[in-house]
C-alpha cells in the first residue's frame, strides 16, 4: 500500500516538473540564427516606353548672327557641354529632315565650352537654291548633349522666286542728306523684315530691322553711314517677301537745277505736278511731307521726258492746309514745292 501511495506521489511530482519545464521553454526564447544565402534574382521586367532626345537644360549653343545665307562664315559658340566630348552640327529644317552641317566635329574644352569658326553652313549648290527662312541648328555632343540655335536663312535663289511679288519699297533720299525714308508694302502681316545695302564697292551690309504691320506696311528712316555713291537696297521679309530699290548717297549726278509746281485744290480734288530740270529718263516718285500723322505720303511715280520734265496729276485726300511736296528721282535729282489745299 505504501509503495503504490510512493508511485503516485513520484508520478504527480514528474508531471508538475515536466509542466514547469514546459512554461519556461515557452517563455525564453533563443537568440536567432544567421540569415540564410539570398535566392537567386528574378526575370528581368518588360522595357519601359521609348523617350524622345531632348535638349540638355544645361547646355548652351549660340551663333554670332541671327540672319545669314547658307554660304556665308559663321562663329559658333557652346558651354555646359560634357568635357573632351565631340560635338556635330546638323540643321532642322520646316519638314523636320536633319541637313549635317559641312565641318568637322568639334571637341569639347575641359571647361566644357567650345568655339568654332564655320566657313559656310553649306556649299551644296541645291541646298543654297532651296534652303529659305527660319531654320534651327542642333548641337549634338557624342555623349548625349544637345542644344540648340534659330537662324534665318537668306538671300538664297528661292527668295527670289518665293517672294510676294506684290511687295515694293520706295526709297526717298536727297542725295546729300544721310537719311534716307523707306517705305514698303506688300510684306505678310506682322513680317519681320531686314533691310540691306550693297553696290560694287562694299559687300552687303545689314541696315536696320522692322516688322509690317497689319496690313503689311512698313516705314523707316534710316541714317546711313555710307560713302557716296548708287546702292541697291533689299527689303528681305523672313517669311520669303523680297523688295528692292535703290538709291544715291552724296550727289552723285542729279540735276541741281530741278523744279515742281502743284496746283491749288480744295480735298478729294485733283493737282497737277509739274516738274522740269531733272535728268532725262529719271524715276519720280511724288511724295507729301508730313501728310497725316507726321508720316509722309507716296503719290505718285513718273519717269520724265527726253526734257527731263514729268506731270503727274494726284487726288489730294487731305484736311485743308499747307504742305511741303517732294519729288525725288533716282538719280539724285529733287526739287519740293508748296501744295495749298482749302475749300473755294
Amino acid at each position: 500500500m505504501k509503495h503504490s501511495l510512493l508511485v503516485i506521489l513520484t508520478l504527480i511530482l514528474s508531471l508538475l516538473i515536466l509542466g514547469c519545464s514546459g512554461e519556461s521553454q515557452r517563455t525564453l526564447q533563443g537568440i536567432p540564427g544567421n540569415p540564410g544565402p539570398s535566392g537567386a534574382p528574378g526575370l528581368q521586367g518588360p522595357p519601359g516606353p521609348s523617350g524622345k532626345d531632348a535638349i540638355s537644360p544645361q547646355s548652351t549653343f549660340l551663333i554670332n548672327k541671327f540672319s545669314a545665307k547658307i554660304n556665308e562664315p559663321l562663329v559658333f559658340f557652346g558651354s555646359g557641354f560634357v568635357p573632351g566630348e565631340s560635338v556635330s552640327f546638323s540643321l532642322k529644317l520646316q519638314n523636320s529632315d536633319l541637313i549635317p552641317v559641312e565641318t568637322s566635329k568639334v571637341r569639347v574644352l575641359d571647361s566644357g565650352a567650345f568655339v568654332h569658326n564655320l566657313s559656310s553652313i553649306s556649299t551644296d549648290v541645291s541646298l543654297i537654291s532651296t534652303v529659305n527662312g527660319m531654320v534651327t541648328v542642333l548641337a549634338t555632343g557624342s555623349e548625349g548633349t544637345k542644344s540648340s540655335f534659330p537662324i534665318q536663312i537668306l538671300n538664297n535663289t528661292k527668295s527670289f522666286f518665293n517672294s510676294n511679288l506684290g511687295a515694293n519699297i520706295l526709297v526717298n533720299s536727297h542725295g546729300i542728306d544721310p537719311v534716307i525714308h523707306v517705305l514698303g508694302s506688300g510684306f505678310k502681316s506682322g513680317e519681320s523684315i531686314v533691310l540691306y545695302a550693297d553696290n560694287d564697292d562694299i559687300n552687303e551690309i545689314k541696315l536696320i530691322e522692322s516688322t509690317a504691320d497689319a496690313s503689311g506696311l512698313f516705314e523707316l528712316e534710316v541714317d546711313l553711314k555710307l560713302s557716296s555713291g548708287h546702292y541697291l537696297i533689299k527689303a528681305v521679309g523672313l517669311e520669303g517677301t523680297l523688295a528692292t530699290s535703290s538709291f544715291l548717297v552724296g550727289n552723285s549726278g542729279g540735276s541741281p537745277g530741278a523744279t515742281i509746281v502743284a496746283t491749288s485744290v480744295s480735298p478729294g480734288e485733283t493737282s497737277d505736278i509739274y516738274g522740269s530740270g531733272f535728268s532725262v529718263g529719271e524715276i519720280i516718285s511724288v511724295v507729301i511731307l508730313n501728310a497725316e500723322n507726321g508720316s509722309n505720303r507716296i503719290v505718285a511715280g513718273n519717269e520724265t521726258n527726253s526734257s527731263g520734265a514729268f506731270l503727274s496729276s494726284v487726288k489730294i485726300e487731305l484736311q485743308e492746309g499747307l504742305y511741303t511736296i517732294l519729288a525725288q528721282g533716282n538719280l539724285g535729282s529733287f526739287a519740293t514745292a508748296p501744295l495749298l489745299v482749302s475749300s473755294k
